[in-house]
């Protein structure tokens, strides 16, 4: 009887620890498959037969993350209310209605609202644009008017936090015999559990005295897929890196001819949608591998990398 009943407990907590392993490795049967990433590609050249040396330190790495659902927004006649009063239109707007939204045209003006949620204005003659007397305020006075704009108008979505970054848009000028400044470009891009989405931005193009040329929302609201998502472990990352799945790499010399690459670092960011504002290309957010390092050609010269790669085990990823 003493046996049965040793027996019975036995099998009681084997399965208790098999459900509690099951929970915890988010490998149930009610996970969601995902897509395999389509990353776009620079162009150049992609390494082939080299060498994989990890200098990173991969120890403090998570080995699960959260994956999380795109939900595309929606442009509602009160949205359209605000947006045409912030960047100045009214009724007499020219209108051109498709399948995809709205654009309207005014005073050398334009405002396009599409279905997605996103919307673009655009300040037509002056954007990008260089004129005598133009004056693009640095890099620390246009974050200051982006910022003062978005907060102003309450454009960026609470629930994320931002990671704000800054170009400069230059082009070539005949008389000048060099490449001028035309407009500053400050970027808001969301941050959700302390990582960056890739891909979603809201982008704000200054130019001549802190004149907002254009506004470029491409945010759209994420909910959480249920349970975590195991990811691959680094010996599975380095036998990818020398097949010809789907990843993005830039090179630096762009050549071929590479031997080995060094990877001083890995890092996890979240990848979301990069298509265009008139429809979605990837429904779901993922967590992807950023390595980056060092290259080393056959030549005996040295340059620069960095590969992305999704980083969700292939166990959850569609045939």
């Amino acid at each position: 009887m003493k046996n049965r009943i040793t027996i019975s407990k036995v099998i009681i907590t084997l399965l208790m620890i098999t459900i509690i392993g099951i929970g915890i490795s988010g490998c149930g049967k009610t996970q969601t498959k995902l897509p395999l990433l389509e990353f776009p590609q620079f162009g150049g050249f992609t390494p082939h037969n080299f060498e994989v040396q990890i200098n990173a330190d991969t120890s403090k790495l998570p080995k699960q993350a959260t994956v999380y659902k795109v939900i595309p927004g929606k442009i509602d006649e009160k949205t359209v209310e605000k947006l045409c009063k912030i960047f100045g239109f009214d009724a007499s707007a020219v209108k051109t209605k498709d399948k995809y939204g709205v654009v309207r045209k005014q005073n050398g003006k334009m405002l396009c609202t599409y279905n997605t949620g996103s919307y673009y204005f655009g300040e037509t003659k002056n954007l990008h644009n260089y004129f005598p007397g133009k004056v693009v305020p640095s890099k620390e006075e246009c974050v200051k008017i982006a910022k003062s704009f978005v907060d102003k108008y309450n454009l960026l979505p609470k629930r994320y936090k931002y990671h704000v970054a800054i170009s400069s848009n230059t082009t070539f000028h005949p008389s000048f015999e060099k490449s001028i400044l035309i407009d500053r470009t400050v970027s808001f891009r969301p941050v959700i559990n302390g990582r960056e989405i890739a891909g979603a931005s809201l982008d704000i193009t200054i130019g001549d005295k802190g004149e907002i040329e254009a506004v470029d929302n491409y945010l759209y609201d994420i909910a959480p897929l249920k349970g975590t998502y195991a990811l691959k472990s680094m010996d599975e990352v380095i036998k990818e890196l020398k097949t010809d799945s789907s990843k993005q790499w830039w090179i630096e010399p762009d050549k071929p001819g590479v031997k080995k690459i060094i990877v001083d670092k890995v890092e996890i960011k979240y990848y979301g949608d990069v298509g265009t504002p008139l429809e979605f290309k990837q429904l779901f957010v993922q967590p992807v591998y950023y390595l980056s390092g060092e290259t080393v050609y056959k030549d005996g010269t040295r340059g620069r990398f960095g590969v992305t790669l999704q980083a969700v085990s292939n166990r959850y990823i569609k045939p």
